[in-house]
């Protein structure tokens, strides 16, 4: 009698936990052209494509939206979605989310000005500290920089997206804007602003990004599967792949060299 109660209330879960685990881990991503795009036909971009294949290999299904970041962090702090992209590792963060520990993008990060306001620049933040910058809400940009702007030594305003920062350097403004060189080279290709705004190089600094899953619900029991699959990602190649297959399509903007201005 007991054992015919049990196999009951086994049969009568397993429709249960075999619809969970059909439900999708929704990971929110911010618009950050070329890496993360949001189309009439869906997410897509370099970022976008690396998390897909990590979680088609690890057999684990996926939906990706594509938010404002200041909605999106929140959203996936308090447990409304599963995992962030593309976020960087700090103090604060490790308390509020479970980081992969693979990266899924080395991104260079640079400062872009108007280029009829030469800059001297010679790739170290003491050359530029005395002037108005703006970076996007909420969000981190370089360990160094962060400091400077935490601790005041650096004037910065917020915006709500990369391409109103690229805009607010070719109105004047601003001085710089702190983007990723591929987003921001991007924007200005879209917006036809070559020739009128321009990274300054080098760049200051690569930084890793890394998926991000919440601590609020059990999405981040995948975290293991999908760090494996990234660093086997990195490993044979299929990261290198997925750039370069954008490379071939032209969804990379041309990169630009520029000199120091004195």
């Amino acid at each position: 009698m007991l054992k015919r109660i049990v196999l009951a209330c086994l049969a009568a879960s397993l429709p249960a936990l075999t619809a969970a685990a059909d439900v999708p881990i929704r990971v929110i991503g911010v618009e950050l052209p070329p890496l993360i795009m949001s189309t009439p036909y869906g997410s897509t971009g370099i970022i976008v494509d690396i998390v897909k294949t990590a979680f088609r290999r690890a057999n684990v299904k996926v939906d990706i939206a594509v938010e404002p970041w200041a909605r999106a962090y929140a959203s996936v702090r308090d447990g409304e979605g599963d995992a962030l992209i593309p976020t960087i590792r700090s103090p604060e963060r490790e308390a509020l989310f479970d980081f992969t520990e693979e990266p899924v993008f080395k991104s260079e990060m640079s400062f872009f000005r108007a280029t009829r306001k030469p800059i001297s620049w010679n790739g170290k933040l003491a050359d530029v500290q005395n002037r108005r910058f703006v970076k996007l809400r909420a969000a981190l940009f370089a360990p160094e920089f962060d400091a400077a702007v935490r601790e005041g030594r650096i004037a910065c305003e917020e915006t709500n997206s990369f391409a109103s920062a690229i805009r607010m350097i070719d109105a004047d403004r601003v001085d710089l804007a702190a983007v990723p060189k591929l987003a921001g080279l991007q924007i200005i290709a879209t917006e036809g602003l070559q020739g009128r705004v321009a990274a300054l190089e080098p760049a200051l600094y690569v930084q890793n990004f890394f998926l991000a899953f919440t601590r609020k619900n059990a999405a981040s029991a995948q975290k293991q599967k999908i760090d494996t699959q990234l660093a086997a990602m990195w490993k044979d190649g299929s990261i290198a792949a997925i750039v370069e297959d954008y490379r071939k399509r032209n969804w990379l903007p041309p990169s630009s060299t520029e000199p120091a201005r004195q």
